[in-house]
């Protein structure tokens, strides 16, 4: 089962621009600025780099809800508990190294948003910047980031000046995802993060997302990073991915004998809400069932699919999976997207609050054949969430 919960508010923290705030911006950067490179012309003297903060406030709250009430597992390491991922789409990148490390850790101070853009002139300074934390450093009433907190990390910057956010370190208090030569969009498992929150070891004040100290403080031309941010108006916002295990295989309808064979949906509809809680009856049939007299249609049959098989959810626009298959060796074992049965067939559930509304999406099966590992996907079905 995939749960997807979405950013409330994200920000980028520049420190070549240590009082302009862009909270509203729709793009989310991890730039840096090389000493000795150029920008707009000039060549800099220090190096620049930028963090971003993301924020999933209520989000959490009802995350946090649904675990008390036994609705989604335990946060955890084994088969039965459930990991969360903090999922950040790329919007462009360049100049990336071959490899490179990001982190994120829990902001230790609560923040103010803003409502300002980069492109904004004058700039904007009321709301979280690299130097402050929320106010209006034009009014003189900015508070600045506690960079003394005995709880809190804060780098010197290049620039030798403090700022760009105050966050906790420690064991079980970050999070780190590794990249060499793939794709930077970010999925990075941020469990044990999350378990900090809920048990009252940091207060929940969001993320930051930045680069290694060691990284930002070099010499190094590292590239820029921009991600799609919460004013994006697209499917691609920042969210948390909640992962966990829910088939159940109690049934005692058996498994389908023949090799070749087609799924269908017996109870599908064109629309759904977002409140509703769907559950999926998948029936199958042979591709070419023998000749013979029988008193009832092939789809009535009561045989269930594979024990291998999963399921995927596509947006039929874009084509961006939004919740992917499971994989048999799959670094994340809890990213289960396993296809149940019960004594009615195979069935599995979907929650449409996981979902972007006013969206057609397309559902995926995918099953193993037969022991040769022969491998099948059936693509043909539609549903649209509303709100």
């Amino acid at each position: 089962m995939y749960r997807i919960y979405y950013a409330e508010r994200d920000t980028t923290l520049y420190e070549k621009f240590p009082e302009q705030n862009t909270g509203i911006d729709q793009i989310l950067e991890l730039t840096k600025i090389a000493s000795g490179s150029k920008l707009n012309g000039i060549i800099q003297s220090k190096t620049f780099n930028s963090r971003i903060l993301i924020d999933f406030g209520s989000e959490l709250t009802k995350l946090s809800s649904s675990i008390h009430s036994g609705e989604i597992p335990r946060i955890g390491n084994h088969k039965l508990s459930s990991s969360v991922f903090l999922s950040l789409k790329a919007s462009d990148a360049s100049d990336l190294l071959q490899s490179y490390t990001i982190e994120a850790y829990p902001v230790s101070e609560s923040w103010e948003n803003g409502n300002g853009f980069f492109s904004d002139d004058p700039i904007n300074r009321v709301g979280a910047s690299w130097f402050h934390r929320s106010g209006d450093a034009s009014l003189g009433s900015a508070r600045d980031w506690n960079t003394g907190s005995a709880h809190s990390s804060n780098e010197l910057g290049a620039t030798e000046t403090f700022g760009g956010g105050t966050w906790v370190t420690g064991s079980g208090f970050e999070a780190s995802q590794s990249f060499q030569n793939e794709s930077p969009d970010i999925k990075m498992n941020v469990s044990d993060i999350v378990q900090k929150m809920f048990n009252g070891s940091v207060t929940n004040n969001g993320f930051i997302i930045k680069r290694r100290h060691s990284d930002e403080i070099d010499d190094e031309v590292r590239g820029n990073l921009k991600f799609f941010g919460r004013e994006s108006h697209t499917i691609f916002v920042p969210k948390l991915e909640v992962c966990y295990d829910d088939s159940d295989l109690s049934g005692n309808v058996s498994i389908i004998s023949s090799d070749t064979y087609v799924p269908y949906f017996k109870n599908i509809k064109a629309e759904y809400r977002r409140s509703e809680i769907a559950k999926f009856r998948v029936g199958v049939r042979p591709e070419f069932p023998n000749k013979s007299f029988v008193t009832e249609s092939f789809f009535l049959t009561g045989e269930r699919l594979p024990l291998s098989s999963s399921y995927s959810i596509i947006d039929s626009v874009t084509n961006e999976t939004i919740i992917p298959f499971t994989e048999i060796n799959e670094e994340f074992v809890n990213s289960k997207t396993k296809i149940s049965s019960d004594d009615l067939g195979s069935y599995f559930k979907l929650r449409m609050d996981s979902f972007m509304p006013e969206r057609y999406y397309k559902i995926m099966l995918k099953m193993i054949r037969n022991d040769k590992g022969d491998t099948q996907t059936f693509d043909d079905f539609y549903f649209k969430v509303v709100n």
